[in-house]
């Protein structure tokens, strides 16, 4: 149920926690906590007076959770609960109470972490920002290396924050490192007035100094011959974890990207390809000479940068290693560095010098490649329980359910490009992410809003819905003579969908970074875990999509 909580799914989380009987369960801390929980998740995204509700509600089981087992995590919450219900002094007497309980003993690792975190959280509930901070010091100290443990206090008091108008900027230095996105040029040595070898040197402390003085703690990107390799040596001399993101499969990346400028290349691309924390594909085919893949790439891993910094509650940058000269491809540092900046975050420039580069040669074979390849953003939906409804259900599901996503479709403010549909299913394309993410949103409240009991349907029809953003072939059905939308993205969109908690938005880590991007501000996405894998299919990491 925590895993439904977090994929967005709370309605339906709270109906599998009742329909189990947990919402009587009074002598298991864990069944109490998670009641909690779920009814806190409820009012944090509900408006009044349901938010008000569900606040005094969640309060009254953090208090039922430290009055029958003691300990500062239901004190605390139930006084940061009490403040969201609108009684901020109630929630200071309570925090006031929660501070006179003696700090337990012999704590070490994570549990210490947040038995002095849950008492920094006090301290900020009485309004004594010093003590909150003293505390955040101390609980630091017990686990510096638990990111995500830190991630959710600051998360939480982010929160309280803004629910009590307090400047967050006392958060800063309890942050986690810094995450970046990395890319550059290639440095070939075999053009007369390249960077060469002398230069490699002097790239290799800029980027020392970047990582050190920003603070650089995750980085994203990719692992070319040149700059992508020197500043990956600086992230993992520096101790920070590298995430790579190669555009096609690994024989065929560094056929293309690293073996042409010689063995040395190769030889430190092995040595940093074998310490890196993780390694993704934007595409696990060899590359036949569409550039856009490698633009899909970095898009990837910019993607992951934000959602990273996201989850850690940190800050995301770009370092850019440019000539300063404008590109005429799809893909590149300058490319790079434009789609990052539209953004608004921050850039990092280490400026190099060296002639722009050879006109390229494009053959057929790319120019076939770009008209029958475009990026789209994809969902699939479907209704869980469709299959189990009696033949005389079926009227009222296709004039009501599948009448209501239809209404939601012809009303969206930017429709789909293309639209099929069978049984209960739905594939929509379209031609931005963010289009995407508010189609679903749309779809998923216009089902919740359904009486499906007096339409004579069960309540359990959840419909589900599972998006990806990537490039697709536009072809037309030799069969139907209609435009039809395939490619191997397409399969990724639909093996999401299956694995998407009824009544909830999942989506894929190149739509989800694509969002996080330039979307922050509508849509959030959170990483809920990982698809099935099976033996032709590999797990991919899913994220739930909800808005802010």
């Amino acid at each position: 149920m925590l895993c439904l909580a977090r994929a967005g799914a709370i309605d339906f989380a709270r109906v599998e926690y009742v329909r189990l009987g947990l919402d009587r369960v009074d002598d298991d801390p864990d069944a109490i906590a998670l009641g909690a929980r779920l009814l806190k998740d409820v009012a944090l995204t509900a408006r009044e007076p349901r938010r008000t509700a569900f606040a005094k509600a969640s309060t009254r089981r953090y208090d039922a959770l430290y009055q029958r087992f003691g300990g500062l995590y239901g004190a605390v919450n139930a006084a940061t609960m009490t403040l969201i219900a609108g009684d901020r002094a109630g929630g200071q007497t309570r925090a006031t109470a929660a501070l006179r309980v003696p700090p337990p003993q012999g704590l070490t690792g994570e549990v210490a972490y947040f038995a002095a975190a849950s008492r920094a959280e006090a301290s900020f509930l009485i309004d004594d920002i010093e003590a909150a901070r003293a505390m955040m010091v101390e609980a630091l100290a017990c686990a510096p290396g638990a990111f995500a443990a830190h991630a959710s206090t600051l998360r939480q008091l982010e929160m309280l924050c803004r629910e009590t108008g307090v400047d967050p900027a006392w958060l800063a230095p309890f942050r986690p490192p810094v995450c970046a996105h990395f890319t550059g040029h290639i440095l070939d040595a075999s053009r007369e007035g390249a960077l060469a070898s002398g230069l490699d040197g002097d790239l290799r402390h800029e980027a020392d100094r970047v990582v050190r003085g920003q603070g650089i703690g995750f980085a994203y990107g990719g692992l070319a011959a040149g700059a992508d390799i020197v500043f990956a040596e600086a992230v993992l001399d520096a101790g920070a974890e590298l995430h790579l993101v190669l555009p096609v499969n690994l024989a065929s990346f560094v056929a293309v990207s690293v073996a042409p400028f010689g063995r040395d290349w190769v030889e430190r691309f092995e040595h940093c390809f074998a310490r890196a924390t993780s390694v993704r594909y934007a595409s696990p085919d060899p590359y036949v000479g569409d550039e856009q893949v490698f633009a899909y790439a970095s898009q990837i891993a910019m993607g992951c940068a934000v959602l990273r910094a996201q989850t850690l509650s940190t800050e995301a940058i770009q370092v850019v290693v440019w000539d300063g000269h404008a590109t005429e491809g799809l893909a590149g540092a300058a490319v790079d560095l434009a789609y990052w900046a539209k953004g608004g975050r921050r850039q990092e420039i280490i400026a190099v010098r060296r002639p722009p580069s050879l006109p390229r040669q494009r053959s057929d074979q790319d120019a076939d490649a770009r008209t029958s390849r475009a990026m789209k953003a994809m969902l699939f939906a479907d209704v869980k329980g469709f299959g189990a409804l009696r033949d005389d259900q079926i009227p009222a599901f296709v004039d009501t359910v599948m009448g209501q996503m239809a209404k939601v479709v012809s009303g969206l403010d930017a429709p789909p490009r293309h639209v099929e549909t069978w049984g209960d299913g739905l594939f929509l394309v379209f031609d931005h992410p963010i289009d995407a993410a508010l189609a679903a949103l749309a779809l998923q409240e216009a089902h919740r809003a359904l009486d499906l009991r007096a339409l004579g349907l069960p309540r359990s029809l959840g419909l589900r819905i599972g998006g990806h953003y990537g490039p697709v072939h536009l072809s037309t059905n030799p069969l139907t003579k209609a435009p039809a939308v395939i490619g191997a993205h397409v399969v990724v969109a639909a093996r999401i969908e299956p694995e998407v908690a009824p009544g909830s938005a999942c989506v894929s880590e190149a739509l989800a970074g694509a969002l996080a991007v330039f979307h922050g501000d509508r849509v959030r996405c959170g990483y809920v875990g990982r698809t099935r894998g099976h033996k032709d299919v590999a797990a991919i990491p899913i994220f739930n999509l909800t808005r802010v």
